[in-house]
């Protein structure tokens, strides 16, 4: 893959042909376009003239009106009507010395364009040389443009007049050289300062970008400490607290991960120390490998194999390694097989689970995952009931949604514990007390398989008074 070049080139580069595009554009205008727009202009004023010429051509003031257009405008005009002929009297203007042939040429293309014609030329100015004896003109090529207008009119009583306006389009080599200079030299001032800009810009915004990049890294070495305190910009200041909101986060799962590190080792170590325990007595005392002891040893063997289990199932919930396997099933009696398994244990610690229905309920989910939902949700109340031992299981059905409730008489959770409870790496208790039932990660496990299932959960709890965790499920249509 190709490296991505840095940011303050790609400035240089995106002001330098922005840059070029703006003087290209000024070249085409300014001098590209010079001479066309120059002479589309003297047309456009002569045609003018001559529409004006046209409202005034029967007012007696018409030759002052004529002459003051003509130096208004740098152009000279000539009318004929049936019983004059005037002109604006310029020296040198080429249609006063237009032969009679000439102006009936122009007078026919007129006719025959629908009343007006454009004529284009070379230009032979005739200049007035003053040293002939019969006061002659002279010919001299210029190489500029000659315009003729000429515009027929014809008033309501069949009288015609024609209208001529002349105009010179002269050359603007000089014009477009001067301007080529100028932009010669506005481009090299330009250049300069995109340089210096795209210099003020690096110290400006990629400075402190290269210091969130730097800090970035840092936070892969287990360095948390803020970028900066001084931002000169809004994205610059909401860049830096993306990234310490992003370190403080990383800050928590990692000493969420330590504290999961800890607890799941002292979950592991105790089975493991009572059966090495149990198992060394068995073997130093003949007398004690006794049924009680063999049971006591098979125990902490399955409390073993449950963490462990308990721990691949996050890892691949996490993961996403997990298929549903999802059926139609009788919830209810899935409760009921649930609580079988605890029966032994409730009359061994005095533990009273209640469970109350109207009626069997059917649903369509991965009846596996859902009975280990209720597992951990069951262990969970156990390990947390303290004194009060009662658990109440209920079972809620409203509209097309069935709700399971689990009760305990417990110590409860603090209002700002309980949006942690269900992350992996959080624990309540702290001193890490041997749990009664269960791995002590359940509700994160619950958590991961009932948003696989998408089904809504959630607690309800108050300090001194207990915990209500509860989850809901859509019924089966047939029921």
């Amino acid at each position: 893959m190709k490296k991505p070049i840095k940011l303050q080139w790609k400035l240089l580069i995106y002001l330098v042909t922005f840059m070029f595009g703006i003087l290209a554009l000024l070249w085409v205008f300014q001098i590209g376009l010079l001479q066309p727009l120059y002479e589309y202009n003297k047309v456009s004023v002569a045609k003018e003239t001559a529409a004006n010429i046209e409202k005034v051509i029967n007012n007696e003031d018409i030759s002052d009106y004529i002459a003051s257009l003509s130096e208004q405008n740098d152009l000279c005009a000539l009318v004929i009507t049936d019983s004059q002929m005037i002109n604006t009297n310029v020296t040198g203007c080429m249609i006063n010395r237009l032969p009679y042939d000439k102006l009936v040429e122009y007078y026919s293309l007129a006719k025959e364009n629908g009343g007006s014609y454009l004529s284009k030329s070379e230009l032979v100015e005739m200049s007035f040389n003053p040293n002939a004896p019969d006061e002659s003109f002279v010919s001299k090529y210029k190489g500029d443009k000659n315009i003729v207008y000429t515009k027929v009119v014809e008033d309501e009583s069949g009288l015609v007049s024609i209208i001529l306006v002349n105009t010179r389009v002269t050359r603007v080599n000089a014009a477009t050289q001067t301007l080529s200079d100028q932009l010669f030299m506005i481009g090299c001032i330009i250049f300069i300062a995109t340089v210096i800009l795209v210099l003020f810009l690096t110290k400006k915004i990629v400075k402190p970008i290269v210091k969130i990049k730097e800090a970035t890294n840092n936070l892969a070495g287990g360095k948390y400490e803020n970028v900066s305190k001084k931002d000169d910009y809004l994205e610059i200041y909401e860049l830096n607290k993306t990234l310490e909101y992003a370190a403080t986060q990383i800050q928590k799962a990692d000493k969420a991960k330590r504290d999961l590190i800890a607890n799941v080792s002292h979950d592991l170590r105790t089975p493991l120390t009572m059966i090495t325990g149990y198992g060394e007595m068995m073997l130093d005392l003949p007398d004690e490998k006794t049924d009680e002891n063999i049971k006591v040893i098979v125990a902490e063997s399955k409390r073993l194999n449950l963490i462990v289990n308990d721990l691949l199932d996050l890892s691949r919930l996490n993961e996403n390694k997990i298929e549903l396997h999802k059926e139609n099933f009788n919830l209810t009696e899935c409760i009921q097989d649930v609580l079988k398994t605890y029966e032994s244990y409730s009359r061994q610690e005095e533990f009273h689970i209640q469970f109350d229905f109207n009626r069997p309920i059917m649903i369509y989910a991965d009846k596996k995952r859902i009975a280990q939902v209720l597992h951990n949700f069951i262990d969970n109340a156990i390990n947390y009931s303290n004194q009060n031992k009662r658990i109440e299981i209920r079972q809620i059905l409203k509209d097309n949604l069935i709700r399971i409730e689990i009760q305990d008489f417990g110590q409860g959770i603090e209002t700002n514990q309980i949006e942690l409870i269900w992350d992996r790496y959080y624990k309540v208790d702290k001193e890490h007390n041997r749990v009664s039932q269960g791995s002590g990660i359940g509700l994160a496990i619950v958590k991961e398989v009932l948003e696989l299932h998408q089904f809504n959960y959630g607690v309800k709890s108050k300090i001194n008074e207990g915990s209500i965790f509860y989850f809901e499920m859509p019924v089966l249509e047939s029921e």
